[in-house]
Order: C-alpha cells, then sequence, then structure tokens
C-alpha cells in the first residue's frame, strides 16, 4: 500500500505540475501576443496621426476624405493597398474609386508611400476601433499651453512673416490668406484659411500645424516643422480669424481659383509708373545728346 500511495503521489504531483507548467505558458503567450498587439496599434495609431489625419477620420465623420471607419468591411486589404499606392490611377479603372474622387473633388488625395508593414498597421488600427465603434483621437493634438490674448497679434506676425518661424519654413501668407490679414492679403497656391477653425475642429487643425501632410506643406515643413510655441500662437490666430468672420465660407483644400484683383490693380499701377519715369528719364538724355549734334552742325 505504501508503494501504491507513493506511485499515486508521484502521479498526482506530475499532472499538477504539467497543468501548472500549461497554464503560466498560456499566460506568457498571451501576454506577448496582447504587448504585439498593443504595439502595432500603437504604430498604426501614430501614422495615421501623422500621415491621414490631415483629410480622414475614424469614426468622427467625413472630412476632405470620407471616414474610414468601416472601410476594412467594405473593401479588401488588396483593393484598400492599390488605392493607397496610387489613387489616381485606381479612380481611371475602378467605379468606386471613381465616385469617391467625384464626392470629394476638388481634393485629390496623393500618392501614399507607406511599406506593406506600415499599411497593415493603419488597417489594423481601422479594424480594431471599428469593431469597438470607438473615433480615433489623436494623442499629440493638444497645445502645449493655454492661449493669451497676445497669442493672437504673435501670430498673426508669425503668419505675415513679420516674425521669422524659428526653424526656417516660410511664412504662412506665402501661400494662404485670412481676411484682414493686410491690404493686399496673402498668397492663392493654398485655399483661404479664414475659415479654417470652422472646417476643422480644433485637434484637426492643432494635428495640422504639428505635422501637415497635405503634399505642398508635406514637401515644405518636413524638416522645417512648428515649435510648440508657432503652434499655440498660429492657432490662437486662426481661432480668432473664425470669431471675428463668423460668415465665412469654408473653402476646398485646392488652391484658390482666382488671383486678388489687388495685386492686378498694383501690379498695373507699378508698370505705367516706371514706363513713364523711364520715358521722362531717357527723354531728357535724348534732348541733350541732339541739342549737341545740332550745336556742333552749325561749327
Amino acid at each position: 500500500m505504501n508503494i501504491l500511495e507513493e506511485q499515486n503521489g508521484r502521479i498526482t504531483a506530475g499532472v499538477s505540475w504539467a497543468r501548472w507548467s500549461f497554464t503560466v505558458l498560456s499566460i506568457v503567450v498571451a501576454t506577448i501576443l496582447t504587448n504585439g498587439q498593443a504595439n502595432a496599434q500603437d504604430d498604426g495609431a501614430k501614422l495615421f496621426e501623422t500621415r491621414c489625419y490631415s483629410c480622414h477620420n475614424i469614426g468622427g465623420g467625413d472630412k476632405q476624405g470620407p471616414d474610414l471607419k468601416g472601410v476594412t468591411e467594405r473593401q479588401s486589404p488588396d483593393w484598400i493597398a492599390e488605392f493607397v499606392k496610387s489613387p489616381t490611377a485606381m479612380s481611371r479603372k475602378d467605379p468606386v474609386a471613381a465616385e469617391l474622387f467625384k464626392k470629394y473633388a476638388p481634393t485629390i488625395m496623393p500618392d501614399q508611400s507607406l511599406s506593406p508593414a506600415e499599411l497593415e498597421s493603419i488597417i489594423a488600427l481601422i479594424k480594431n476601433l471599428t469593431a469597438k465603434n470607438e473615433t480615433f483621437v489623436p494623442s499629440g493634438a493638444r497645445l502645449s499651453r493655454a492661449i493669451v490674448p497676445a497669442d493672437v497679434v504673435a501670430g498673426k506676425e508669425l503668419f505675415t512673416g513679420q516674425i521669422h518661424l524659428a526653424n526656417g519654413a516660410p511664412s504662412c501668407n506665402s501661400c494662404h490668406t485670412v481676411n484682414g490679414v493686410g491690404a493686399l492679403g496673402g498668397g492663392t497656391l493654398g485655399p483661404d484659411l479664414t475659415a479654417v477653425n470652422i472646417k476643422y475642429r480644433d485637434p484637426e487643425l492643432i494635428s495640422i500645424l504639428q505635422s501637415p501632410n497635405f503634399p505642398t506643406m508635406n514637401t515644405i515643413f518636413a524638416n522645417h516643422k512648428l515649435t510648440d510655441e508657432e503652434v499655440v500662437q498660429l492657432f490662437a490666430y486662426l481661432q480668432n480669424a473664425k470669431q471675428v468672420n463668423p460668415e465665412a465660407n469654408v473653402v476646398p483644400t485646392q488652391a484658390a481659383a482666382t488671383t486678388d484683383p489687388g495685386f492686378l490693380i498694383l501690379g498695373f499701377g507699378v508698370t505705367t509708373l516706371v514706363l513713364v519715369g523711364l520715358n521722362v528719364f531717357w527723354r531728357k538724355r535724348s534732348h541733350g545728346v541732339r541739342k549737341e549734334m545740332v550745336r556742333r552742325s552749325k561749327i
């Protein structure tokens, strides 16, 4: 009996040890998988915030492009990958893509240079938020400090170039204008920003100032990002523009279609004055030459 009891005890201990080992192993594997999924979600969120959020939401409604909530249920991963790689080319052969281009015109989505792993992490983020019925909220879309009245003035000076941007980017009015920015307004390469704070929610506008992903801006600001202080001041200025011009029209993200007539009038006036001045100058010079020639001919 003692031998049997000892053998049974060993068997029972072995089974218990095996169960305990299996449980521990299961916990370790689950933890690794969970951490891997969490890291993938974090990577996808960072990429979406810097590369997609300027034009797209997940669960927050349409922006310059469609809300991407549920897109992974409507389209295959291959379709999404092809569209992201070259939206314009896709729109020429796929009716769904063509309809998207028509709906969100005149804004045109540029080609995106995402690696397969980066695209996969963004798709995983969209799937996860869609399944949870949650909205994407950018982690960095917050101001570094509270706005004070002086920020509006400083923001206008940054916008117009009276104060140079710290990292060497051109002033905002090189491409954009805002009502009341000056007698001649600003540039027309980009859209009028008077109503930009109506067009975008505060987190969206802050995110754009921090990491602009529009084709031209992305090129210019890639190595010349705004400082946290500049983001605060420019945001304050654009927010004030909304308050001062509550009825301003929201314009698309495309460049303005017309040129400010003030520039044409000024250009015509300056050209006329230059021509008149040259005429006066050369008239006097010619008169002197002719006078000397006539004098010499009489000698």
